[in-house]
Formats: C-alpha cells, structure tokens, sequence
C-alpha cells in the first residue's frame, strides 16, 4: 500500500536503485576479469542474501511464510536466470548494450500479459511495443551471423526473462511485503546456482571474490530502494526512470574504460527507452 504519495521522494529513491544497477554491472563486469560467471553470480546472490538475513531473523519464522511460494519460487528462479544471462551477455557484448537488452523487459511484458493473464493491452502499448522492436533490431543488426554471435541474443534472452519475473513479482506485490520477496529471490537464486558449481572452475581470486560480493551488496541496495520508492508513487510516476540505468552505465563505462557507444546503438538506445517509458507510463490501471 502506498504511503502518503510523494513523487520527489519516489523518484529519488527509484534513481538510487537504478543506480546502484549500474554499480551493480559495472562490478560484475570487473569481477568477471579472470573469473568464470557462476563463480561470480552465486556469490553476488549469496551476499545479497546475506546482508537481508539479520532483518529477517529479527522479524521470525513467520515472515518467511507465505499463500504463493510458487509465485516466490517462480520470481526466483526467472529473476536469476535473467541476472545469469546478463551477466553472461557483458562478457560478449559492450556493457551499455547488455543492460539496455536487459532492461527491455517492459517491452515483453504486454505480450506474456496477453498470452497468459489475457489482459486487455492498449493500443498505444502496441505501438510502443512495435517501437521497442524496432530498437532492438537497430541494436543487435540481425544477420545470419547472429547464431554464431549470440551475445546479443543472450542479453535480448535476459529481458524476456526478467519480464516473467516482473509479471510474478508484480502479483506477489498485492499480498507478501517487499522484503520477503527480495529474499527468496536472493537466496533461493544462490541455492538454485549451487550445484553450477561443480561446473565452475576453480575458485575466484580474493580480488574478484571482493568485488563480486560488492556487485551483491549493489543488487540488495537496488532492490530496498525500489521497494521503497514504490512506497511513495505509482509505478507510472517512478517506473520510467528504469531507463536510467542505461545511462548511468554509459557514463560509468565511459569514464572507467573510455568507452564512447556508436551512433547506431544510441538511437536503439533512445528508441527502447522511449518504448518502455510509454508502455509503462500506459499501463497502470485508471482510478476511478
């Protein structure tokens, strides 16, 4: 339920959360120097997990009980596969790029809406939708060379994944506080990774073991603050700020790597952007 409405507050802390996204990558990326992705994602959702484990000790066994934990199952199983596949897309593909694919979840969101809840989408949803696609397709330059390049399609992967994630996550949001889900995902993210890593290699180096677990501090510092901007606005008000992710990789990619994206991958970019802020700014429901 909100709480009295406050757009400022909720905008900053949705900006936060964004964020800390863009930490979050940006650590990943670096973690990912010399250490294998399983390795490197087990271990940001194990310290995420980590970090919630004392409020939720606090709170009792009861907190963690719930009437949907296959929603909760759900959320983590699609929420780490999206993280997984992103993580595994930067090591092929620019990282402003990567997170851009990974953030192109609104834009999948009203077609699983259509296919499994059989929701009613706006017109002006479909036109934004026509329009995401026609960012992607600017971004990833489909060729017959994309099945033997598939960074691009990993990334693209990692949206639709998150997308079900948010589907679920957005029907827990009606009954389970924030917390609660934010821990499941976390920690059955990292059981469900456990036994990758039999498969993994050997153990990271102690600088990348560090900086991974930074990446899993960022994780949770991003998924409190936008538990708590939604406290204060509507998703319409905060959600399109989603997009800033992008750019605060941009810029952090730029400054740490000197990385300057083409003008083919900025109007993508701006097009996706565009596609995700009018899906979500159209798509909460009208009070009467």
């Amino acid at each position: 339920m909100l709480e009295a409405p406050n757009i400022i507050k909720g905008s900053l802390y949705a900006l936060t959360g964004f964020f800390c996204m863009a930490v979050f990558g940006i650590l990943t990326k670096v973690a990912l120097q010399g250490s294998s992705v399983i390795w490197i994602s087990f271990l940001a959702y194990a310290t995420g997990a980590i970090v919630l484990m004392p409020y939720v000790v606090r709170q009792g066994v009861s907190y963690l009980k719930s009437e949907h934990y296959p929603l909760l199952i759900g959320r983590a199983v699609f929420g780490s596969l999206a993280s997984f596949l992103y993580t595994i897309s930067i090591n092929y593909i620019p990282l402003v790029n990567g997170t851009l694919l990974f953030n192109t979840a609104p834009i999948f969101i009203p077609i699983l809406a259509l296919l499994f809840l059989k929701a009613d989408i706006k017109k002006s949803i479909w036109i934004a939708v026509l329009i995401g696609f026609v960012g992607i397709i600017v971004i990833i330059k489909p060729t017959a060379a994309i099945f033997t390049q598939t960074g691009n399609l990993i990334g693209l992967a990692s949206g639709i994944s998150l997308a079900i994630a948010y589907l679920m996550m957005k029907m827990l949001t009606a009954s389970d506080p924030g917390v609660r889900i934010i821990f499941y995902y976390l920690g059955l993210g990292a059981l469900i990774q456990l036994p990758l890593l039999f498969f993994a290699g050997p153990f990271p180096l102690v600088q990348h073991v560090m900086y991974a677990i930074a990446s899993g501090m960022m994780l949770v510092l991003a998924q409190l603050a936008l538990v708590t901007g939604y406290k204060y606005a509507e998703a319409s008000q905060i959600g399109i700020y989603q997009y800033a992710s992008v750019v605060f990789v941009g810029l952090l990619d730029w400054m740490l790597w000197d990385v300057v994206p083409n003008s083919r991958d900025v109007l993508g970019v701006c097009l996706v952007a565009l596609a995700g802020m009018i899906i979500i700014h159209n798509s909460q429901p009208k009070k009467a």
